[in-house]
């Protein structure tokens, strides 16, 4: 065999070589690109219970009467200067509906699979618990909770979202 004739089988050899190299390098890389997409999705799992977990504290507290309208209610121990005063934190802190006017058992509810897991959804438009809801979960700026379940309008409008909320 001739000398080029070897030197070609070596080059071909070295490139063979360098190729199996690459797959390699290609794999790993694959597999760490696997393993962050995982912590990723995690992550991201992770921050929506947090969120929800702050969304129901935040409803917590507007139900025990320590925030109003977003903002801290009056420390105890401050008193108010007048009975005008007294009058219009009374009317604050008091809920002015104790019971929701709907029932949500009465509705059809399809289950349901999201970004955020298994859920429930409604579009009963034709139900007047529906057509009640609706107009609660409008007052409430689209979400609202109520005996363990959050619930949400959907950007349509006319469905609604609803799921079990998880206690830690």
């Amino acid at each position: 065999m001739s000398q080029d004739g070897q030197q070609s089988i070596l080059d071909r050899t070295v490139i063979l070589g360098q190729v199996k190299e690459l797959k390699t390098v290609v794999e790993e890389f694959k597999g760490a690109l696997a393993k962050t997409n995982e912590r990723i999705a995690k992550a991201e799992v992770e921050v929506g219970v947090l969120r929800a977990g702050c969304e129901v504290m935040f409803h917590a507290l507007e139900l025990n009467g320590l925030l109003v309208s977003g903002e801290p209610a009056r420390i105890s121990g401050s008193k108010p200067s007048s009975e005008k005063e007294l009058a219009a934190d009374s009317e604050k802190l008091s809920p002015k509906e104790t019971r929701p006017n709907w029932n949500p058992s009465g509705m059809e509810w399809v289950e349901a699979r999201g970004g955020k897991g298994p859920y429930q959804k409604s579009e009963d438009v034709d139900s007047p618990d529906f057509k009640e809801m609706l107009k609660d979960l409008a007052a409430h700026k689209g979400k609202l909770y109520r005996n363990g379940l959050f619930y949400w309008t959907f950007p349509s409008g006319t469905t609604v979202g609803r799921k079990q909320v998880k206690r830690a």
